[in-house]
């Protein structure tokens, strides 16, 4: 398989593809490493993922180009990402010593009397993850590190644009010292083929995948009852409220919905701005954005690089288009050239239309304004997706009412939608997906209780 740049179209790196005829040898390595990653003890799992984590902190500038370089976000994010690497794998080192159990009261009738149990979490052995082009670091870090922190062996299908960074990842832990294909990466272009006997596969306990809902349904339908953790994207709502800090929100609003050229599964895609500070606010925004500079993502002045492909340029063109076809008006932006897309905001957007309920997954925000809180949370709720929200108000019985009545799995009062840090509970309600991650619940979800029941 040949890497790209995807700024220039240059070839970057070739990787070797993995064929049907390699799936069972594959399987079969990681069988005998589940064995081995069981019985090592939780000192020394957090030993060798605090060698990972270090090691990545020592290389992040070539990550970083890494990823620049193979899925086009600009540099400066990219740095970004590889930081935050080492500390998922970091994070996962220290969590790696702490998965408790706990006693169980049997005696609460009467036919526990004289009865004593604890549970305690085992790993449930090999898992199967799918990772997006997106943060091609980072999120399969967040894979690798809970997985192995938690004793399992993982066998990993990075995005076919994107499979360098998480193949250099599994080189880090190969070298820590863990058992021989703990960690094992699938390079697989078209997927099918490969990743369907994976899914298919009786000794695969765990599918965890983060993508769109679209590909998600199919997976399921393929891989039938296992464990599932799953993250598939949102549409995110932030509401800026008339008592808010305006400069503050604007400048964080931007930069949430158009880095990494938005695609971003917590992307700000639609704006919900009190129609009296409308005008006022949403001229900052349109400012702002057409301040960005648009280009290469290896130079450090670029804000926005190239989408990850033309064809995703296109899609999000399309989606613009037929918005505006609609009565939606482009305040600045809109502009394609090959894969690079300007930053793009606009106004009047038919409720009705897919840029409105749909996830662009692209550099492209929506504002509107609206009239009263109620009708704010009732537009913020007005999509089939649920992951992240953000308010800007200083009144907290605002806030309170955001908390309470937004379908979000997190919602972010004085933040845009698209912030996360690595260790809190991240996932989504509705359509956005299954379970949680972030390192102690991805460990929760990689894990199985096991109860043990003493009788005096």
């Amino acid at each position: 398989m040949i890497v790209r740049n995807k700024f220039n179209g240059e070839n970057f790196v070739e990787l070797e593809d993995t064929g049907i005829k390699d799936v069972e040898t594959i399987l079969s390595k990681s069988r005998v490493a589940s064995r081995e990653m069981q019985n090592i003890p939780s000192y020394e799992r957090y030993e060798l993922l605090f060698t990972v984590s270090k090691e990545l902190e020592k290389r992040r500038e070539e990550f970083a180009r890494i990823i620049s370089t193979e899925a086009g976000k600009p540099i400066k994010y990219s740095r970004g990402e590889a930081r935050r690497a080492s500390l998922t794998m970091l994070f996962s080192a220290e969590e790696s010593k702490r998965m408790y159990g706990e006693t169980i009261p049997m005696d609460v009738e009467a036919r526990g009397k004289n009865r004593f149990a604890f549970y305690n979490r085992v790993p449930v052995g090999i898992i199967y993850s799918i990772t997006p082009f997106n943060d091609p670091l980072n999120l399969v870090a967040h894979k690798a590190g809970p997985a192995l922190a938690a004793g399992n062996a993982l066998i990993n299908k990075p995005a076919s644009l994107t499979p360098y960074s998480g193949y250099m990842l599994n080189k880090l832990v190969d070298e820590a010292g863990f058992p021989t294909n703990a960690m094992q990466t699938v390079i697989a272009s078209g997927g099918g083929e490969v990743s369907n006997f994976f899914l298919n596969a009786d000794e695969i306990k765990m599918v965890t995948f983060t993508g769109g809902v679209e590909a998600a349904d199919k997976l399921v339908r393929k891989a039938g009852v296992k464990k599932y953790s799953m993250e598939l994207g949102s549409n995110s709502p932030v509401i800026v409220w008339d008592d808010a800090n305006q400069e503050t929100a604007a400048e964080a609003v931007v930069d949430a919905a158009m880095e990494a050229q938005g695609q971003n599964c917590i992307h700000s895609q639609r704006i919900l701005i009190k129609d009296n500070i409308y005008k006022e606010f949403s001229s900052k925004i349109v400012e702002l954005t057409s301040r960005l500079k648009v280009g290469d993502p290896l130079n450090d002045s670029t804000d926005i690089g190239p989408m990850i492909s033309e064809g995703e340029a296109i899609r999000v063109e399309n989606e613009l288009l037929g918005a505006v076809k609609d009565g939606a008006e482009v305040l600045t932006g809109g502009k394609r050239n090959g894969s690079l897309f300007q930053p793009t905001v606009v106004q009047k957007v038919n409720h009705k239309s897919s840029l409105w309920h749909k996830e662009i997954f692209g550099p492209v925000t929506i504002l509107q304004p609206v009239s009263n809180f109620d009708e704010a949370l009732m537009m913020a709720n007005d999509v089939p997706y649920g992951l992240q929200a953000g308010i800007y108000t200083s009144s907290l019985d605002l806030a309170m009412k955001a908390v309470n009545e937004l379908d979000f799995g997190a919602v972010l009062v004085n933040d845009t939608s698209d912030f996360r840090v690595d260790v809190m509970p991240f996932g989504g309600m509705k359509k956005s997906g299954l379970g949680r991650e972030g390192i102690r619940f991805s460990m929760e979800e990689m894990t199985e209780i096991k109860l043990a029941i003493f009788r005096r």
